[in-house]
């Protein structure tokens, strides 16, 4: 997995991203308006040990008649602290990007982008970016808020674990699934991916998200989230699984 050759700067991943920011600011109507939500989660205890988690999750987005965009940035921070010292149990960050335009009734092509660490893995950066056609397999109406997307394609990704750099062409398949659920009281939202780098098919990863929104208000809703993400290649003593679960509150705007 782990290769040598000259390390691009963190301005290229930067630049993965933008592409698809960009882009899918270009591609929506400028009358759109954006909507988000911002999502909070924290725990803590004390006693012989002390501890502390916080989750910060914020999206925005905004739909035309033919292109769909979406923004993310997600971070996790958490300590443990005992007599003999304390210990970072959670420290990632991501910025993530999507853009779909609608070719044909149910065809549309897709376009998404990471930039992300995640220091309690020994992963100092990955910036990722992929294309490629999809196809709405179900949607509730012609708006498509509630929808089933499959989409295939292909990508570069470039990721560095504490000093060794390697970079990959992947072959892409993901999935997404929105739905409100029981009369709109449950708002669900389920995500899949696979990355098989076609130059060295062991190094792929799969990532799988489930976010469920429970209305409180309006505005205001109930939120849990999990994550997992499977890296089938890190270097000795990291895990190649990474959960992380969310309970907290949702803001809409």
């Amino acid at each position: 997995m782990f290769g040598t050759g000259r390390r691009p700067s963190r301005g290229f991943g930067a630049f993965l991203v933008g592409a698809v920011l960009v882009a899918g600011g270009a591609a929506a109507d400028g009358d759109v308006e954006w909507t988000g939500e911002v999502s909070l989660s924290a725990t803590a205890q004390s006693g012989t040990t002390d501890t502390f988690a916080g989750a910060f999750d914020a999206k925005a987005e905004r739909a035309s008649e033919k292109d769909h965009f979406k923004v993310r940035l997600k971070a996790d921070y958490g300590t443990s602290k005992r007599d003999s010292g304390s210990e970072t149990i959670q420290d990632s960050q991501a910025l993530l990007g999507d853009w779909k335009h609608t070719l044909y009734d149910r065809f549309f092509w897709g376009s998404g982008s990471e930039l992300s660490r995640d220091g309690t893995q020994d992963r100092d950066i990955r910036a990722a970016f992929d294309t490629g056609p999809g196809y709405r397999v179900w949607r509730s109406n012609e708006e498509g808020q509630d929808h089933f997307d499959l989409m295939g394609g292909v990508g570069y990704r470039y990721e560095a674990y504490d000093g060794d750099d390697s970079h990959f062409v992947d072959l892409v398949a993901s999935f997404e699934y929105r739905n409100r659920l029981f009369d709109d009281k449950i708002e669900y939202t389920h995500t899949g991916a696979v990355k098989a780098p076609a130059n060295e098919f062991s190094d792929f990863i799969v990532t799988h998200e489930i976010i469920i929104g429970v209305p409180l208000s309006e505005a205001w809703s109930f939120r849990i989230g999990y994550f997992v993400e499977y890296v089938n290649e890190v270097p000795d003593g990291i895990d190649e699984f990474t959960t992380k679960t969310s309970v907290g509150l949702g803001y809409k705007f």
